[in-house]
This record gives C-alpha cells, structure tokens and sequence, in this order.
C-alpha cells in the first residue's frame, strides 16, 4: 500500500488528523472473525443460543451475564491481531511524522478493542484527555492515539466528537473514579472546564482510515442511537527518546483476581 502524506501542519494546529484508507480490510475482517467466535464462546457459557447474530449475541451476553461478557471483552484485549494492525510498517511510519522521531524509537502500548452498545450509559466515557489513562509522555504531544472503527460506522452508531485545538490546555491529568462494579473506571474533565459551544466536532471514517490524536486531546465517545455495537480497536504510541518519556513494563493481569493473585505469588 503506498504511504499517503498526512497533513502535520494540520494535526498540529487541530490535535488531530484522519488517514484515509491505510489499514487492509482483511485484518479487520480476521478482527470481527475472532469477535464472533469469542463471543460464541462465552454465549455458550451463559446458556445463549450461539445462532443469532453479533450484535443480538453481544446484547443478551451484556444483558443476563455481565461477568461472561467482561471476560469476553478482556479476552479481547490481548488478541494477536490487534498488533498486526498497529506496529504494522505503514502505522508505524505515519506515527514516526507525526511524533517526529524515528520508528524503532516509538514504545507501543495499551492497545484495546471496544465494545459501545447501542444507548449504552454505562461505559460511554464523557469528555477526557487519553493523557489522563496513559501517563507515558508527561507532555501529550510526544504520544498519539489511533482510533478505527472494524465495522462500517453509521452516523447513528455515534462518531467520536472533539473540543477543537482543546490539545493546546495541556494534560489536566484528572482522577479516575468507578460509578458501579460494571461500569468502566473513567477520568472525566467537569464540562465548566472546557469551551464547549460551537467548538465540538465529528469526522467520518470509514472502512480502512485511521484517525490520528494528541494524547491532551479533549474528546467523547459519541451516543450510539443504532440497534447494533460500534466496534473499533485504538492503540496508543509514545516518543522514547523524549525527556518526560517514563518508561515501565507491559503486565499481564488475569481477569480471575484469585487466580491473578495465586498466580504472582507463586511466581
């Protein structure tokens, strides 16, 4: 696939940009295959007939056993494709020009699929920086994000929406709280924070492209008003060589606490 110029001059002055039709379809396709088959998997844990479709799987698995359909969603988490995507030679060059640094000097982490379920309040994160959850640059403009969607995305799925040039405020770096047991722990910026009237905007994104972001980026997952799961996949990078660079180790957390525990004590 030929590399594409992306618009720095942009991404600087916006904190973000779009990189249209970069990532093959097929590796999305192997993506959603091995979604289904997990979520087979886990249905047939729950006792759910495992011959409806995706989304009918995911909402009933959601609906009547909240713990399968976590397991499901953390199984998901460390899928070997995931990576394929994100450290493949054209990610990891786009990455290099925006951060502007070279590619085997770029530390990849935290990458992870999401599961945003039609009307879904619990786990919807409201405005927030990713610098907030990934502290490995202390500035957010030596890491980025990269978000894409691995299903066609409809207008009613709900777009991310974005604080235009809200990357200029810095990293806020806002404490995570938890409302529920099931709900996802989040950092949310109080809205009295931020400049909000005629400063929220959408891109849309189709199949292939991949949005590019500054870590102090303020943005929110957009409502899902469609009867089907927004389904996309972010990784994150950050500049090694850079002086607030905090370097760490990639730890595998059983999503069993007791057997988590039985596990490194043993170790």
């Amino acid at each position: 696939m030929k590399n594409k110029k992306i618009n720095i001059r942009e991404y600087k002055e916006l904190g973000f940009t779009v990189i249209r039709n970069i990532v093959p379809k097929k590796q999305l396709e192997e993506i959603m295959s091995s979604l289904l088959l997990n979520t087979k998997k886990y249905s047939k844990f729950s006792k759910i007939n495992k011959n409806k479709n995706l989304d009918n799987l995911l909402y009933e698995l959601r609906k009547k056993n909240k713990k399968n359909f976590g397991l499901l969603y953390d199984s998901m988490q460390t899928l070997g494709n995931l990576y394929q995507v994100f450290t493949s030679d054209i990610i990891l060059k786009y990455v290099s020009d925006i951060l502007s640094v070279k590619k085997n000097l770029i530390t990849f982490t935290e990458p992870a699929l999401r599961l945003d379920g039609p009307n879904d309040k619990r786990n919807s994160l409201g405005w927030h920086q990713d610098s907030s959850y990934c502290r490995q640059n202390l500035d957010g403009g030596n890491g980025v994000v990269l978000w894409l969607p691995i299903r066609e995305l409809s207008k009613e799925m709900g777009r991310l929406q974005f604080l235009k040039k809200s990357h200029k405020i810095g990293s806020l770096n806002i404490k995570k709280k938890r409302h529920d047991k099931y709900s996802s722990q989040q950092r949310l910026i109080p809205e009295n924070l931020l400049e909000l009237e005629n400063n929220i905007i959408e891109v849309d994104l189709k199949l292939g492209d991949v949005l590019a972001m500054n870590l102090d980026l303020v943005h929110r997952s957009g409502i899902n008003f469609s009867k089907k799961f927004r389904i996309s996949i972010i990784g994150r990078y950050h500049n090694m060589i850079s002086d607030d660079f905090k370097s760490g180790l990639n730890i595998y957390n059983y999503s069993d606490k007791k057997y988590n525990k039985k596990t490194y004590e043993s170790a």
